[in-house]
């Protein structure tokens, strides 16, 4: 099928088809998904508040130290488990949460982009395999692609005139993120760049009771932190502009900007294991084999992200200019999100980790997706076709190995030395209850084991 051609009913099909391929995949690891230790924290705060009554109100250990504000999480995860008393019943609905993403991205940026581009789009976003990774397990960061999405159109349906709805729903989405995980604060910095640059008007009336109603969960929080200093006193790991002063931190975050719309995924995601579905041996030998070969190779496609964040910057504009095109205001969208990721990567606390960019996800694939579609409307059209039929390709295969045998989605190889299998100092009827146990059998009842933060021991 020739990509520069396509009409609008037929990029609307192959993003259909796109979409059904995806989201059967991601069921498919929905049910393959495991159990660690932070998704037994986060299973942990959801059975309480389920099965008990009992509303945790601060989030997970964070990797500065202390627990995450608020107790959102625990309504994310005890909700769906009062429904379904299974962990991939909160696992679902993380998927939900990247379907609402997707749809909400592709609605937004259909107006501005050619239909080719909106195909090359599914690809990079919806069948990329670091989205699809994190669509299908039980984790803080795996909510937050929705709240990506949600910030590009709230920006672009403000970039001429404020308005109440974006707005309200733009800061609750800042406050409910930020009491998932502390990466929200790559979204702030990019809103206050934006609107600094002209790129999006707010009202500040709706933000502010979008905000303060998201806080709500907060208050049990600073009720709990005025008897429990620890819960906040514990954070201090690292320390502000650690990032800038080693350089290294920096980078590595940049690294990730431009890894996150390529197939060279983390090498946790690539150590793989296929010994559930064949010998054990076998499967071990073949998952390390695998392993080396797509780690030997992935690593190049990130230099087609590169040459399209490069042709980028050589179209930047700093401010946007009176009666520019939404491709123009894209793009700008695009550089400052960037400029506000290097701001934060410069100030944290800690090196940046494979997660902590995630919520930006959404604005690290444009630059390739905008720069595909300029390259196949010049003479080198015909093969950049073949690239892309030639990428997806490749992608579909990853996106098949991934839960047949990738960490977070097999059993196999688990056996207590990662958070994967760890042992327990004890057994719970938590485990049974949402056939923890029955998924993967976890080492119970050992003294120097491990334990959920917040279950009674």
């Amino acid at each position: 099928m020739d990509l520069r051609h396509l009409s609008d009913r037929t990029a609307a099909r192959l993003v259909g088809a796109s979409f059904l391929l995806g989201l059967a995949i991601s069921v498919f690891m929905v049910f393959r998904s495991q159990v660690g230790g932070d998704q037994l924290n986060l299973l942990a705060r959801g059975w309480l508040l389920a099965a008990e009554g009992r509303w945790i109100s601060y989030g997970n250990p964070m990797s500065t130290g202390g627990k995450a504000p608020g107790g959102i999480t625990s309504v994310l995860v005890g909700l769906p488990l009062m429904a379904w008393r299974d962990h991939r019943a909160a696992t679902s609905v993380i998927l939900i949460f990247h379907v609402l993403a997707y749809w909400l991205l592709d609605r937004t940026l259909r107006p501005i982009v050619s239909p080719a581009e909106r195909v090359v789009f599914a690809l990079l976003y919806w069948l990329n395999p670091w989205r699809m990774y994190f669509s299908a397990f039980l984790w803080n960061p795996n909510y937050l692609f929705l709240f990506g999405a949600l910030h590009l159109w709230a920006c672009l349906a403000q970039r001429e005139r404020a308005r109440v709805g974006p707005s309200f729903l733009l800061g609750a989405g800042l406050v409910l993120a930020g009491q998932i995980h502390a990466s929200v604060l790559l979204l702030a910095m990019a809103s206050a760049l934006l609107w600094l640059r002209g790129y999006f008007k707010p009202h500040w009336g709706g933000g502010l009771v979008g905000a303060a109603l998201a806080a709500l969960p907060l208050i049990p929080w600073v009720r709990d932190l005025l008897a429990q200093p620890a819960i906040l006193t514990e954070a201090d790991k690292g320390f502000l502009g650690r990032g800038l002063l080693y350089v290294f931190p920096l980078v590595r975050g940049l690294l990730y900007w431009l890894r996150y719309s390529s197939l060279y995924l983390s090498e946790k995601m690539l150590r793989f294991d296929f010994g559930d579905f064949l010998a054990a041996d076998l499967g071990a030998r073949l998952g390390k084999g695998v392993s080396r070969v797509t780690g030997a190779l992935l690593p190049l496609t990130a230099l087609l992200s590169l040459l399209a964040n490069v042709w980028l910057w050589r179209h930047r504009r700093w401010k946007l200019p009176a009666g520019a095109s939404g491709r123009v205001w894209l793009k700008g969208y695009v550089l400052w999100t960037f400029l506000a990721a290097v701001v934060v990567f410069s100030l944290s606390p800690t090196t940046i980790m494979m997660w902590q960019a995630l919520i930006v996800l959404h604005a690290a694939g444009l630059p390739l997706v905008l720069w595909t579609g300029v390259l196949l409307r010049s003479r080198h059209a015909a093969r950049v076709a073949r690239g892309f039929w030639i990428y997806t390709a490749a992608s579909l295969t990853l996106l098949l190995l991934i839960p047949l045998g990738s960490t977070h989605y097999r059993c196999a190889g688990h056996d207590g030395s990662d958070s994967f299998g760890l042992a327990l100092r004890h057994d719970h009827p938590m485990l049974y209850e949402l056939h923890v146990h029955a998924t993967c059998p976890l080492p119970v009842n050992q003294p120097q084991g491990w334990w959920p933060d917040v279950l009674p021991e």
